[in-house]
């Protein structure tokens, strides 16, 4: 009986963590040898919800700001430019009016905490975040819609 009780426990925690760290998520990079802009791009669907990370360099992020003619307003000491993208699956229409809340996990497991600012120009969430060295990342958000909260992550290996 203790055994089932143990195993009951371990699939709940499971089922909870999947949809964090979705092994179904989708990875896309964007940039050539030749294109001067790289970007990597993952997709999570959690809940009704398609959440895309968008993370760039800062060096790279600097570029585009300029390229869209957009105020440079990276945060000093900082490397990257994490920006999340939400999508309604039902309607395929932006979420425009979520909280979004991320956490980055570093190697050493030190996090960062932010409240992403909404860019309405660009219909996304972002924030700035310092992941210096090479190595694997845990990126998390918290959306609130309303009095719903929805949990979603990658991990974004640097390299």
């Amino acid at each position: 009986m203790k055994k089932n009780k143990w195993l009951a426990l371990g699939i709940a925690v499971v089922g909870l963590l999947a949809p964090v760290l979705s092994s179904a998520q989708q990875t896309h990079s964007h940039g050539s040898s030749t294109d001067s802009m790289e970007m990597d791009t993952r997709e999570v669907l959690v809940e009704g919800i398609k959440v895309t990370f968008q993370i760039m360099a800062n060096n790279e992020h600097r570029k585009m700001l300029k390229d869209m003619k957009m105020k440079d307003d990276i945060e000093p000491g900082t490397t990257h430019n994490v920006t999340v993208i939400l999508t309604d699956l039902a309607t395929q229409q932006p979420i425009t009016d979520a909280v979004v809340s991320m956490k980055v996990v570093d190697l050493s497991g030190k996090d960062q905490i932010k409240s992403l600012k909404y860019e309405s120009s660009m219909k996304n969430f972002d924030a700035y975040f310092s992941m210096p060295e090479k190595g694997r990342y845990e990126l998390l958000v918290l959306v609130k819609t309303g009095d719903v909260k929805r949990k979603a992550g990658i991990y974004y290996d640097l390299r």
